[in-house]
């Protein structure tokens, strides 16, 4: 492929066509913001690449294999290598939409993602559609050929994905995406989220993080790992408590406050359900020598034996 970038702007329309692959997995072919006459129409047969166009204003008709849509402000459409498409502005409220144009060994696998499955060209939109048109603009506003630009048009070009694929996670009646990753990389990615924010750390925070829903994720973890996220973040809270009981000297009410439980009779029941004894007498009994047990309680927290 010769490597060309052309740049055509008018009042409706700014186009940018860019014949250069920044990877081999995903790169930018074209990106373009148009705000079309009424009744434009455009027809192809088995142009390359995928075509993902967000409706900003307007309405307009899509016709993909002789399979007629009509579309509007709110919605998103795509066309694939391949396909006989034929796509029109409305007569009485023609739409104004953006693009970008890619192409690349994952690029099928991102359409997908995106909810363009087969036989699927038009999605409602379910993010703001600014934001698709503030990335198309940014990277209209780099035209010149420069290894910068290549790098800053392709990370523009995967926030666009980005926002497609986000769009239909937030459309889809459930969040399961067990077929994204694999069950074992979300329980991994959530059991680390736990240990490293076991204070402060919620199981609803820690699906998001993973981003799944939270009762899929207590299933896979729990089959996984043998017991429920809630549980794991108990253990792990009570886990550093207990070696903060045996290689501090801090009191048992800020050893609790330290695990994440502000009251300290809290914790101590909790503990106690776990080990079978108290914070104190834990550390009574496995420290031994390092206090007497008639000594005063340094602690003074008056928790339950």
């Amino acid at each position: 492929m010769n490597n060309k970038s052309m740049f055509y702007e008018t009042t409706k329309y700014r186009c940018l066509v860019y014949e250069q692959k920044q990877t081999e997995d995903i790169f930018l072919t074209m990106c373009g913001t148009e705000s079309c006459l009424p009744g434009y129409a455009f027809h192809t047969k088995n142009r390359p690449g995928y075509h993902l166009h967000v409706i900003l204003a307007g309405k307009g008709s899509l016709r993909v294999n002789s399979k007629l849509q009509d579309l509007r402000f709110g919605q998103m459409f795509i066309t694939k290598p391949g396909e006989d498409t034929w796509y029109r502005a409305d007569e009485d409220d023609p739409w104004t939409y953006c693009w970008m144009t890619f192409d690349g060994n994952n690029a099928a696998k991102y359409v997908e993602t995106a909810g363009f499955r087969s036989g699927v060209n038009c999605l409602d939109c379910h993010v703001e559609q600014e934001k698709f048109y503030s990335l198309a603009n940014k990277l209209l506003d780099l035209p010149e050929l420069t290894f910068a630009n290549d790098l800053n048009r392709l990370a523009y070009l995967l926030q666009f994905l980005g926002l497609a694929i986000e769009s239909n996670y937030k459309g889809e009646a459930s969040s399961h995406r067990e077929n994204e990753y694999s069950t074992d990389t979300y329980v991994e990615y959530a059991a680390n989220y736990i240990r490293a924010n076991f204070t402060t750390a919620k199981i609803g925070e820690v699906a998001r993080y993973v981003g799944v829903n939270r009762s899929y994720l207590t299933h896979i973890f729990k089959k996984k790992m043998g017991v429920s996220p809630q549980e794991y973040l108990l253990h792990a809270k009570v886990s550093r408590a207990r070696l903060l009981l045996l290689e501090t000297d801090l009191p048992v009410g800020e050893v609790s406050r330290a695990v994440g439980y502000e009251n300290p009779l809290t914790f101590s029941k909790i503990f106690k359900n776990i080990y079978g004894i108290s914070p104190k007498l834990y550390r009574q009994q496995n420290r031994a020598g390092k206090k007497q047990n008639n000594m005063p309680d340094p602690d003074g927290t008056g928790d339950e034996e």
